[in-house]
């Protein structure tokens, strides 16, 4: 007889990652006392990753901002995914935080459904791709510095 099951079977264990989780933990204490730090997780699939950054996010929820980027391979083609992934997580997490956010504006161009909401329109590309390039990298870098600058501590 074979059963199924409405709802996945997680193990409840984190099995053979503890020294991961451990680092994960120790870095989550530390933002907590206002050491911020950026993780990125980037390993071959299947080893665990997203179990691995679940229990991370459990242990961080309710004192952080948690953002997120995944990248599919359906995105290989998309250029910037996972930061894009992560900026429509912000939006959708914080609308009034992104709403006032000035940098929400310069990644309009990349995020069609930004550009609804902003009350002017867009500037046009820089026409050298490589200043375009540099132009968004430095979106990114404000874009988390002002998210560094803001309390979404509760």
């Amino acid at each position: 007889m074979v059963e199924s099951f409405s709802t996945p079977v997680l193990c409840q264990a984190l099995i053979g990652r503890a020294s991961e989780h451990d680092m994960l933990y120790q870095l989550i204490e530390r933002a907590r006392n206002g050491q911020g730090h950026v993780v990125l997780v980037c390993v071959e699939a299947g080893i665990g990753k997203s179990r691995l950054l679940a229990e991370a996010k459990a242990q961080a929820a309710g004192d952080f901002l948690i953002l997120q980027g995944n990248c599919f391979q359906v995105d290989s083609s998309y250029p910037y995914a996972p930061l894009l992934d992560l900026l429509r997580a912000f939006a959708t997490q914080s609308p009034l935080a992104a709403a006032e956010s000035s940098m929400m504006r310069d990644f309009a161009r990349l995020l069609p459904e930004l550009a609804q909401s902003l009350p002017d329109p867009l500037p046009a590309p820089l026409p050298d791709p490589e200043q375009e390039k540099r132009r968004l990298f430095a979106a990114f870098t404000r874009f988390f510095r002002e998210l560094t600058g803001h309390c979404y501590c509760s």
